[in-house]
C-alpha cells in the first residue's frame, strides 16, 4: 500500500508539472510531451501494480498454499507478475531516472518495486 501511495505522489508531481509545463512558453512541445507520456505510463503501472497486489493479499500472500482449486489464478498471478517484473519495473524506473534524474535523493523512493511471486 505504502508503493502505491509513493506512485500516487509521482503521478501527482509528473501532471503537476505537465499542467505547468503547458502554460508555460519557454518549453518546447517535446519537454510537455514527455511530461504527459512519464505520467500516463506510471498511472498504467500503478494501476496494474495494484491489481496484482489485490490478487496476492487476496489469494493469502506469503501464506498461499497451492490446492487444485486455486492453481489456475495462482499460475495467472504469478504469469502476470513475472512479466511486470521483468518489463514494467525496469522500464518505470527508468521513465523516473529520465525525469527527476538518478542522482535526485527522491529518485530511489519513486522507484516501483517487484512483487513476490506465490510458491
Amino acid at each position: 500500500m505504502k508503493e502505491i501511495v509513493k506512485l500516487g505522489l509521482v503521478i501527482g508531481m509528473l501532471l503537476c508539472g505537465a499542467v505547468g509545463a503547458t502554460s508555460a512558453q519557454e518549453f518546447s512541445e517535446d519537454y510537455k510531451n514527455g511530461f504527459y507520456d512519464a505520467a500516463i505510463i506510471i498511472g498504467q503501472a500503478t494501476f496494474t501494480y495494484g491489481n496484482l497486489a489485490d490478487l496476492y493479499f487476496g489469494l493469502g500472500g506469503d501464506s498461499t498454499e497451492l490446492t487444485p482449486e486455486n492453481k489456475d489464478i495462482v499460475d495467472y498471478y504469478n504469469n502476470e507478475t513475472s512479466q511486470f517484473n521483468q518489463q514494467m519495473v525496469p522500464y518505470v524506473n527508468d521513465v523516473i531516472d529520465q525525469v527527476f534524474g538518478p542522482d535526485d535523493n527522491r529518485t530511489e523512493d519513486l522507484y516501483l518495486v517487484e512483487l513476490p511471486l506465490i510458491s
